[in-house]
């Protein structure tokens, strides 16, 4: 009986710093103050594009990539000489053209399989 009722005080002390941990890393967690929209691009002449979580990717006229995340994130375009930035679906059809000199923007990047720069 000893031993059920130490395992059973265990346990509850292991929940509980489990909830106090999550508790408070959502607590600290708000998005309108994430890194990804307080670190917009600070590359020049590049567009960026951000993860929720703030991973960046950064390309240069002419370059393309596949979308390695997906989720909420924003894009910022800085690249030069009016450049644009196609984003291009699951369907091979373009969804989106990041305007030249634009951004931050929120976006869904699940809907986007690849980004294309066009300068």
């Amino acid at each position: 009986m000893r031993k059920t009722r130490t395992a059973l005080t265990v346990l509850a002390l292991s929940a509980a710093a489990l909830t106090g941990t999550t508790t408070g890393a959502a607590a600290t967690d708000n998005f309108s103050t994430s890194r990804a929209a307080a670190a917009p691009c600070t590359v020049p002449d590049a567009f960026c594009a951000t993860s929720g979580s703030g991973d960046q990717l950064v390309l240069h006229c002419g370059e393309s990539a596949l979308m390695p995340w997906s989720g909420v994130g924003y894009w910022d375009n800085r690249l030069p000489g009016g450049g644009i930035v196609k984003m291009v679906d699951y369907y091979g059809s373009v969804n989106h053209v990041a305007p030249a000199d634009s951004g931050p923007t929120e976006i869904n990047w699940s809907l986007v399989r690849a980004l294309r720069t066009y300068c």
